[in-house]
């Protein structure tokens, strides 16, 4: 029996707007190849704010909390908001990751949380951070490009039981910034209504409007899941360079200088659409 050369039915599935690609294993060692022995050995890689995480050389921290319990694999507990120092040693971890975690706490946390990043990085580690792009979402808002939220309709509907056309661009914006003040929450004292929010975008610039739409939230220990904060490539670079950082670059969906996280099948697969993605690392 001849078979179909795989050529021929790739080609079909092209026309008909498929891709195919092949299965492959989920042993990624090769793109641990240039780590000594025992950092692979000691976990010496860590992603905070960790979640369903979970890789044989990977370290997962988190904030334990009943909204993610269900979820949590094995980790360190550690609350950002507390300030804390790390409990690890000195130039101690090969890789940092956080993944949609410092949109949950305030500046002072994020700033802490670089700073001791860069402590107990080893000379050449990478810090990767993964976060909502503010700029990006606030462009879409100011050019007024509804289509771009069609994947948060579900969100809305399952917590409000609404229809999308109750829903406002403006109101995309508040669930990705400021979810606690989203107008459809029963008791909400200061909503952020669709009106007041395109009065000062225009009365203000692009940083300042993001900063008075945060500029009231606080973390709630109840609601850990919501987003109090915003962050742009600037104002993430800045911590960085106050932390010690001196080479900080943006990246992109899978595009890490560091092998170990361009496997996008484990790292950078949480809203990438939204995304922004930088780099820094300790030399």
């Amino acid at each position: 029996m001849n078979l179909i050369p795989r050529r021929f039915i790739a080609g079909i599935f092209r026309a008909l707007g498929y891709h195919i690609e092949s299965i492959k294993g989920n042993d990624d060692s090769e793109l641990y190849s240039e780590f000594p022995l025992n950092s692979l050995n000691n976990k010496s890689f860590l992603n905070i704010g960790a979640g369903t995480f979970n890789h044989k050389h990977w370290t997962n921290v988190d904030y334990g909390s009943e909204q993610y319990a269900k979820v949590q694999n094995k980790f360190v507990e550690l609350n950002l908001m507390e300030i804390p120092q790390f409990p690890f040693e000195n130039e101690s971890i090969e890789l940092i990751y956080s993944s949609h975690t410092i949109e949950h706490v305030n500046d002072s946390a994020v700033k802490n949380l670089i700073e001791e990043s860069f402590r107990i990085l080893k000379i050449g580690g990478v810090l990767r951070i993964t976060c909502p792009d503010a700029n990006l979402l606030l462009n879409s808002v100011k050019n007024n490009v509804s289509k771009y939220w069609e994947w948060r309709h579900e969100w809305f509907k399952k917590n409000f039981e609404i229809k999308p056309k109750e829903i406002e661009i403006e109101d995309f914006l508040v669930r990705e910034i400021s979810t606690a003040r989203c107008r459809f929450f029963e008791n909400e004292i200061e909503p952020l209504d669709p009106k007041i929010i395109r009065e000062k975008i225009n009365q203000l610039d692009s940083e300042n409007f993001l900063q008075w739409m945060v500029e009231k939230n606080i973390f709630d220990g109840n609601n850990p899941q919501y987003h109090i904060n915003y962050w742009t490539f600037e104002k993430l670079k800045n911590l960085c360079n106050e932390a010690g950082f001196t080479t900080i670059y943006h990246s992109g969906f899978g595009q890490s200088l560091s092998p170990p996280l361009t496997n996008t099948k484990i790292f950078d697969n949480t809203h990438p659409k939204m995304s922004l993605y930088l780099e820094a690392r300790k030399e």
